[in-house]
């Protein structure tokens, strides 16, 4: 398979920026609370937390309400500072039930060192510190653009761990789980490995990467273990194996450890790469971008004119619909829920979340007066604003964002 053309955080940056992706992803969650606790606020440190999130993703997903004063209390957790924040307090255990639950191996039931565990933990913090040092000095960009998604990492007592070495779940986004470490190069390709999944969980709920269609598709059947993937997961694979095949190019003749994927990130990623091309189909743009740049592949991602089709129809009246909540991001993007069961979330564009944006009263309004604060507030000529508004128009109008109005 032929090399890509660039490097994986250059790639990523051209999709978002780090630091754009995760003001995206906050203002998702902030919709989320608006949603399900109305007059609730949460900082970004509360946001980014990994079992917030976990809880605002189960209310997202019906599986429950959601607590505010849960949200404050898991929040609290005493962390230790090793250049990323380490669960340190002597009842992580229990405020972090729902990650160490999730990556089990059978029959074991996976413990943090913290704290309580006194010289052993303060080793491993230092070996943790020295890990997290070394690959900002290997990859400066790359750690960067990774760990900027990695909001928590816990230790595991070697005991207790089941053999996991590494570990992250998109259950509980932010938070990654290493085994108890011996050399700061474990440390480093652990984070490089899950930092991967945690930036694909960060651009799945942000971007157009999968949609409900990949729950029914094909699974992937790997080659060294017989392992069957369903596409979800076959993706934030490859998307692992092909930052650590970049990464190991970097690595000089720093020893690995023994349980090190580097050897074979590279055959991996390829393996698992053309399977993805060949059912290329299944995935959205962004996804099929990606795999085109990181394989140096051509695949079938291509931008259409979003304006193709739209007829301009200057009589239009319209309004938002009153269940419809929105926030908007940095970025220009907004993200828009309903207020119903199951919660439908959207992302819109710029174009199309500043004129929810300016919308946002539901009172009713037309096409000709919106139009005039377009052309000036986007700085261009009143036809190709009213060409952009149209096309803005129609998009939330088939999103049932927005009604025609007598």
């Amino acid at each position: 398979m032929s090399s890509p053309a660039a490097s994986a955080h250059a790639l990523h940056a051209a999709i978002a920026p780090a630091e754009t992706l995760v003001d995206e992803r906050r203002t998702l969650y902030r919709l989320a609370v608006r949603l399900f606790a109305p007059g609730t606020q949460l900082s970004d440190n509360l946001l980014d937390h990994p079992i917030v999130r976990y809880e605002i993703g189960r209310a997202l997903a019906g599986k429950g309400d959601l607590d505010p004063e849960l949200l404050h209390r898991v929040a609290a957790m005493r962390v230790r500072d090793a250049g990323l924040p380490v669960a340190a307090d002597p009842q992580a255990a229990d405020l972090i039930e729902a990650p160490l639950r999730i990556i089990a191996p059978p029959g074991a039931s996976p413990l943090p060192l913290t704290d309580a565990d006194g010289e052993r933990f303060e080793a491993a913090l230092e070996i943790v510190a020295g890990g997290i040092q070394l690959l900002r000095r290997l990859v400066p960009e790359t750690a960067d653009d990774l760990l900027a998604h990695v909001s928590m990492l816990a230790v595991l007592k070697k005991e207790t761990s089941g053999g996991v070495v590494s570990a992250s779940s998109r259950y509980v986004p932010g938070i990654v789980l290493i085994d108890e470490p011996v050399t700061p190069m474990e440390v480093a390709e652990a984070l490089v490995h899950e930092g991967a999944h945690e930036k694909f969980f960060d651009l799945a709920i942000t971007r157009e990467f999968l949609d409900a269609h990949a729950e029914d598709v094909d699974f992937f059947e790997t080659s060294w273990s017989h392992a069957r993937w369903p596409l979800e997961q076959t993706f934030a694979a490859w998307h692992a194996y092909s930052c650590l095949a970049q990464f190991s190019e970097s690595c000089g003749d720093e020893p690995l450890g023994p349980f090190s994927l580097l050897p074979q990130a590279r055959e991996r990623a390829d393996e698992i790469g053309r399977w993805l091309i060949s059912h290329e189909d299944d995935l959205r743009l962004d996804a099929r971008w990606l795999l085109g740049a990181l394989t140096g592949q051509q695949t079938g991602a291509g931008h259409t004119d979003p304006g193709r089709g739209s007829a301009i129809r200057r009589n239009r009246r319209f309004r938002v619909l009153p269940d419809v909540r929105f926030e908007r991001s940095v970025s220009g993007r907004s993200v828009v829920g309903r207020m119903a069961q199951p919660t439908a979330i959207y992302w819109l564009d710029a174009d199309a979340g500043w004129v929810l944006a300016l919308l946002g009263d539901g009172r009713t309004t037309s096409f000709d007066l919106v139009l005039a604060t377009a052309a000036q507030d986007w700085g261009v000529e009143s036809c190709s604003a009213a060409q952009r508004l149209t096309v803005a128009l129609d998009s939330l109008e088939a999103a049932s964002i927005i009604e025609s109005t007598p």
